[in-house]
Formats: structure tokens, C-alpha cells, sequence
């Protein structure tokens, strides 16, 4: 994992940067709790699949991808993303720099080895017929005009924060509340989702733990699996926010993991839900992310996490983007269109694979 120097041109509000930094730095102090139990019921989803063998820490990871990006630096670092993972990637070897051009010139599905903890691509090879076939068999939704640019360094967070005007709100689940009536529910709520961390002993009152502890990858699976539960258990209405550092420039979302190790995580997008909530000034959204902070957050304040400038080396910590999305979107295909997950297979395999792992090698 690449760490990185100050940055140069780092500008903005001292307290709303003091905000973010502050929980980035606790990130998630609740999931070294003692194991809080609130009721006995298990919170399942009645499409549960049985899911796939956990992954091992330190050991390479295999994954068919379709590649999203890939670009060479100014120092010549040849630098890869993928739809199916958050995580952005260097590549040195020309055959695999090659195999992966061509496949991103056809558009087709490959099979990758890779280190997340290097962030680094070792291997590439080609997907069966099957694994090109369920590949493209997923479901993409566009979303049109619903991509926001933005520069924290000189826009008002007040602007940023405002998101509940647009109201995208779950349409994929009857019944549910819009707003939730006070910021004590939606903490509560809130460490509910923290106590199902895979870094705490079980057993869980959901069938499968939600793996905040490795925030490498996954960022899709854990909000796909919190928006379920926020639904389905406590019946509020979410929305999904999506931050992206690609396409414009040299850029990556960068947040240190202080919680996990102290290493830079580097990642071109990232997503969790977000809810509506009652407060002395209004309705207002929150992000609800235990992965980086121990209560719900203003969106701004969660945007200013990603640009850790600790964190800065030949790709410079920015957020270039967001994307407010229906709970229905499960991850990116590119910055206005989604894969959707709607039987949640993806999620609790993802959830599965990452169950023992954690973020700093």
C-alpha cells in the first residue's frame, strides 16, 4: 500500500476539514466494542444464497472484470481500474499491461490476480464462456444527468449538504418512513449496523457479518446489505451516495485507515447509504458509514474524508464527483449508470469472502 506526503495545494474550511479528519481518525471506534446484542431476531434476507469460501489475509484474490479505466502516469506508473472493485490498481508487467489494454479496447470480461494490499495487478488471463456469460448477464440501470462535479476546495458545504432537495428515496420497498424523526433514532440505528462488524465476535444478529474491518473493497456489498436492514428491520427509506475520483485527472479518493493499521486506502469510488433525519434546523441527509466514522455524518464532511491529504503521492486525493442513487443501484458501470443486485447473491458472497480479512497488511 503506497503511503503518501502532504499536500500541496490542500485548501479549505479549517473546521469542516478538522470535521472529516477527526472521523476519519476514529473511524469506527464502536467495532472494538463489546458485542451488543439489541434483540435476538436475526435480520436475513429471503433470498439468501449459500455463499463461497472466505478469502485468506496476505494471499492473492482472482475476480473476472471488465475494465473501467487505465492510464499511464507522468512517471510512466501504469495505473488500472476495474467496475468490480473499488479499489485502484497499479500494473509493471507489459504482458499484463497488454492483455488488459485489449481487453479494455473489446470491452471484455477477464480474470485478474491481484494483491489488494499492494494494490497491485499480477496476472491476467481469459474468463470462461460461463463466467463471460454471468458477467454480462447483469442488470444495468442509467441514471441520466444524476452525476454532480464538485470542488470541495471552493464550494460551499451548505450547497454540498443540501441533497435531501433532490430526493431520490427507496423505491424498491413498500411502507417505509422517509425521515427518520430524530438524530438519537438514527443513532441507535446506526450502532445497531456497527455491532454486525466481522472484526467483533459473533454470533450476529444478521446471517452474515458486514466487514467494515477490510475497507480495501466491498464498499457496494456493505451498503447494499445496510440499506436492507435499514429497510427491512427498522422500515426507513435510504438512498445510496456514490463519490467518484475518475474521470477527470490524475485523481484517487484517499482515506488513511487509522482504525485498520495507519496505511492510505486508495480507492476511484465509494458508496453508502443515506437516510433522511428530522433535526432542530429541518430534514437533513446523513451518510450512514461505520467503515469510516462511529455516527452519521453531513455529506460534505463525508466527501472531505476521501481527500485525506496525508495521502497524496502521483495520484493527488480528490473527489471530482458525486452520484445520489436509488437503494437499487449496487455498484458503478461507470459514473451515471449501475449494476443492480436485486437477489443480493453478489452481496453475501462478497460479504463471505471478506469476512476474515482486514485493511493494512
Amino acid at each position: 500500500m503506497k503511503k503518501f506526503t502532504s499536500r500541496k495545494h490542500f485548501r479549505r474550511s479549517s473546521i469542516f476539514y478538522l470535521i472529516a479528519f477527526a472521523g476519519v481518525l476514529s473511524l469506527v471506534h464502536s467495532c472494538n466494542k463489546t458485542k451488543h446484542t439489541p434483540e435476538a431476531t436475526t435480520v436475513t434476507n429471503t433470498t439468501t444464497r449459500s455463499a463461497t469460501t472466505p478469502l485468506q489475509q496476505g494471499v492473492a484474490q482472482t475476480k473476472v472484470v471488465s475494465v473501467m479505466g487505465i492510464t499511464t502516469s507522468t512517471t510512466g506508473t501504469t495505473n488500472v481500474i476495474f467496475r468490480e472493485l473499488e479499489e485502484g490498481f497499479t500494473v509493471s508487467d507489459p504482458t499484463v499491461i497488454s492483455a488488459l489494454k485489449t481487453a479494455y479496447a473489446g470491452n471484455e470480461a477477464v480474470k485478474i490476480t491481484f494483491d489488494p494490499w499492494k494494490a497491485i495487478v499480477t496476472q491476467v488471463s481469459a474468463a470462461s464462456s460461463g463466467e463471460r456469460a454471468a458477467h454480462n448477464a447483469r442488470q444495468i440501470v442509467s441514471s441520466p444527468g444524476s452525476s454532480r462535479m464538485v470542488d470541495l476546495a471552493n464550494t460551499n458545504p451548505d450547497v454540498i449538504n443540501n441533497v435531501y432537495a433532490e430526493g431520490v428515496l427507496n423505491n424498491t420497498t413498500p411502507g417505509l418512513t422517509d425521515v427518520i424523526p430524530d438524530m438519537a433514532t438514527a443513532q441507535l440505528m446506526f450502532d445497531y449496523l456497527t455491532h454486525q462488524c466481522c472484526a467483533l465476535p459473533g454470533p450476529y444478529t444478521i446471517d452474515y457479518c458486514i466487514t467494515y474491518q477490510y475497507c480495501e473493497d466491498g464498499c457496494y456489498a456493505r451498503a447494499h446489505k445496510m440499506c436492507y436492514i435499514i429497510n427491512n428491520k427498522f422500515r426507513y427509506a435510504t438512498h445510496k451516495i456514490f463519490s467518484f475520483a475518475y474521470p477527470d485527472g490524475p485523481y484517487t479518493l484517499s482515506v488513511k485507515g487509522e482504525k485498520w493499521g495507519g496505511c492510505c486506502i486508495n480507492w476511484w469510488y465509494h458508496v453508502a447509504p443515506l437516510v433522511n433525519i428530522k433535526t432542530p434546523t429541518g430534514i437533513v441527509a446523513f451518510v450512514i458509514d461505520p467503515a469510516m466514522f462511529d455516527q452519521p455524518v453531513l455529506l460534505a464532511t463525508w466527501l472531505h474524508a476521501q481527500e485525506n491529504p496525508v495521502c497524496e503521492g502521483s495520484n493527488i486525493p480528490k473527489v471530482t464527483s458525486y452520484n445520489l442513487q436509488p437503494t437499487s443501484s449496487y455498484a458503478p458501470n461507470d459514473t451515471s449508470s449501475f449494476v443492480t443486485d436485486p437477489d443480493y447473491t453478489d452481496t453475501d458472497t462478497t460479504l463471505v469472502h471478506y469476512r476474515p480479512l482486514t485493511t493494512c497488511p
